[in-house]
């Protein structure tokens, strides 16, 4: 009978909990077929194996023989979260490189890896950025095709002055990439030319993106090729700034720059 009564709370207390949304996954192992061996505790060797404890027992998938492993998220994750949401980037970047390191091969290691970049910009240590973001792809092939992460290298790349190898990424962008991707190349070409006084050459080359791309009607790229054309041509005394601001403002509303289009008019 005490058995069953507390058996009946575990159970409540379990559907109290998940519908409130904070029960944990428990860690996990993909398989090659997509299928996902849940276990209650799990660890990453050196070699790259992963040891999986079961109800079963301890189970050991050998590197190669599985997509990912998955631990519970670490709380530290969410702090790490807070910390960089309130500028406080070196207890962020202390975070993260924790998980990095205790959670390796168990996936919050490239979760964490993702957003350290965005820590270390903030700090303003580019360089360490860019580092970080080598590191990512390294650990994630995945990541190196992420877009998200791909840009995020490129604009650490901007910050840290490293031209060459930026110029590089966006030749290839530009040489096999999609048409949007080439307009957002042409636009950072750009602010390479700006982040080096040029600002002739990066108002020729915003001026390009907003001309050669209009094709692609995409009203965040287009709104920022216009907008930082619009401001180099105000900065070299040119008339036809006004006329810049007017488009980006009329044309793309639904662009980040509207509201200091909006402001210039």
């Amino acid at each position: 009978m005490e058995a069953m009564k507390t058996k009946n709370i575990l159970l409540i207390a379990w559907v109290a909990a998940w519908a409130a949304g904070t029960v944990l996954a428990a860690p996990y192992v993909v398989l090659p077929n997509g299928q996902q061996v849940p276990g209650t505790a799990i660890r990453a060797l050196a070699n790259g194996d992963v040891n999986l404890t079961t109800s079963a027992g301890v189970r050991t998938f050998p590197k190669g023989s599985f997509l990912k492993a998955v631990a519970d998220k670490p709380a530290e994750y969410d702090q790490a979260v807070a910390a960089l949401n309130g500028k406080k980037y070196d207890e962020a970047v202390k975070l993260l490189t924790g998980i990095v390191a205790s959670q390796r091969g168990l996936d919050w290691d490239v979760q964490a890896a993702k957003i350290l970049p965005q820590a270390l910009l903030g700090k303003g240590d580019a360089e360490g950025a860019v580092k970080a973001y080598e590191r990512l792809f390294l650990m994630s092939a995945e990541e190196k095709q992420n877009p998200e992460s791909a840009w995020g290298l490129r604009r650490a790349l901007l910050q840290a002055k490293q031209y060459p190898a930026l110029l590089r990424q966006l030749d290839a962008v530009a040489a096999g990439g999609s048409r949007p991707d080439a307009a957002r190349a042409q636009t950072m070409r750009g602010d390479i030319q700006l982040a080096q006084n040029n600002v002739e050459l990066a108002a020729l080359d915003y001026l390009r993106t907003a001309i050669l791309f209009a094709d692609i009607r995409d009203a965040a790229i287009l709104g920022e090729a216009t907008y930082k054309a619009a401001a180099a041509l105000e900065q070299l005394k040119d008339p036809r700034a006004k006329e810049l601001f007017k488009k980006v403002a009329t044309e793309y509303g639904a662009s980040p720059y509207a509201a200091q289009a909006r402001g210039k008019m």
